[in-house]
């Protein structure tokens, strides 16, 4: 297909490039519901406590589940993307992703079923947690191979914009819902319904993604092929997760070496910033969230802007610069933020602006570091133990540094993974360039 010649290629491009942000925009949508109304529903499937403190520690723990499941998540989806291709898992993700979210929808309580509530809600999360593992890797496998020559960064960045506008969605549903009904009716009833709201959305992305896919299907459905030897069969080479990270070890630190940063930036801008203003900040919960839906906005309209940039200037640069940034502004724009929003309101563009530029072209090379045998693996493997380890804790850490009396010093630490990112970016190769197949040799060498 010609790459830039438009006129069918381009659409089977752009098809298939809407079709990945769809399944990340429903993955997020559905993850962000739980931590969003867990004030809610805790005191449905634990026992209150001490002014229902117990409950929600209890509920967030249990939000942390998914987390843990996200590496097993992305080692056999992974896995199972590059054996029996693309298109299989990232559809069977977004049913295990709303599958989650009906079970959470009518789930007995606590009063209801005893013990077993809990359990139930930990194997739900469970779930969602394999399912938000195995996303990423099948569909940056697939959005760089899909891509055409030399437009691999700008139509990668469609799985973050998704990402952005998932939990912006999820973010409005929740001020829908609290604006409509009392606090009372919230916990009654009210997160069922978001949760059934998720678990309908998924079934109708699953059908507008499976649509958009037609006729690019088939290719979608093909194993990714493997690199022939001298005798015209194919090599084989060690398998599994352990074979991975042997035969790419390289590749997987390199990807650890930037992730980081992009997945504790993520989670502490788009999840915890609105916490952060209006606990530490004092502004107004109403203000925070319209500030919040401003940033996300901003964020997902520079993403593709700077694939663009990425496929014409290099991603090293790109997001090099944007990195090193990061690490030097971020903790001197949180301390001069106050609850007037003239002030913080340039201060947190600058942030989010610097994101989306990091951001928008991770995918695309986080998959240009394996050839495409290994691609699916060794993306899943890389980026769901960096999720698991680094942004599931972000959340906690920043509460707890927090309570210690020290704030500023989460943003010193995630300054600090900017700051790994930029040298990352400064001692690996650059890939922009370099062609998606399976030919192009591990590690670079």
């Amino acid at each position: 297909m010609s790459s830039r010649g438009g006129g069918p290629a381009m659409l089977s491009h752009a098809r298939i490039t809407v079709a990945l942000g769809v399944g990340q925009l429903i993955e997020w949508f559905d993850w962000t519901l739980y931590a969003s109304f867990a004030v809610f529903f805790a005191g449905s499937f634990f026992p209150a406590g001490h002014g229902g403190e117990t409950a929600l520690l209890s509920a967030f723990a249990v939000y942390a589940v998914g987390f843990l499941f996200r590496p097993l998540g992305g080692v056999v989806l992974g896995h199972l993307a590059d054996r029996f291709g693309r298109g299989i898992v990232f559809n069977l993700t977004v049913l295990l992703m709303a599958g989650g979210s009906l079970a959470i929808a009518v789930m007995p309580t606590f009063g209801q079923i005893g013990i077993a509530a809990p359990v139930l809600l930990i194997v739900a999360r469970a779930v969602q947690g394999l399912s938000a593992g195995g996303e990423m890797p099948s569909s940056t496998a697939l959005a760089t191979e899909a891509a055409p020559a030399g437009r691999r960064a700008f139509h990668s960045s469609a799985l973050f914009v998704g990402s952005g506008i998932g939990v912006l969605l999820a973010s409005l549903l929740g001020w829908l819902l609290t604006s409509t009904l009392t606090d009372a009716q919230i916990s009654g009833f009210g997160w069922r319904v978001a949760f059934g709201f998720g678990a309908v959305l998924g079934l109708v992305g699953l059908a507008l993604r499976r649509s958009l896919m037609l006729p690019e299907q088939a290719m979608a459905q093909q194993p990714a092929p493997r690199p022939a030897g001298r005798d015209g069969h194919a090599l084989r080479r060690p398998g599994g997760f352990v074979g991975t990270v042997r035969t790419h070890g390289k590749s997987v630190l390199r990807v650890a070496g930037f992730a980081v940063a992009a997945t504790v930036g993520f989670y502490t801008l788009t999840v915890y910033m609105s916490t952060h203003l209006q606990v530490e900040v004092g502004m107004h919960p109403a203000t925070a969230f319209k500030v919040n839906c401003i940033m996300l906005l901003v964020y997902s309209v520079l993403l593709p802007l700077s694939g663009l940039a990425a496929d014409r200037w290099g991603r090293r640069p790109v997001m090099g610069w944007s990195a090193l940034a990061m690490a030097v502004v971020l903790v001197p724009c949180v301390a001069l933020m106050s609850r007037e929003v003239a002030v913080t309101l340039p201060l947190l563009l600058v942030c989010f602006a610097l994101l989306g530029v990091f951001h928008g072209p991770f995918p695309a090379l986080m998959s240009e570091q394996f050839p495409a045998e290994k691609r699916g693996l060794g993306v899943g493997t890389s980026y769901s133990l960096v999720a698991a380890l680094f942004g599931g804790t972000a959340t906690y850490l920043a509460t707890w540094l927090r309570s210690l009396g020290h704030p500023l010093w989460f943003f010193g630490y995630v300054a600090a993974t900017f700051a790994l990112a930029a040298v990352t970016m400064y001692v690996i190769p650059e890939t922009a360039s370099v062609p998606s197949d399976p030919e192009r040799p591990a590690d670079g060498s």
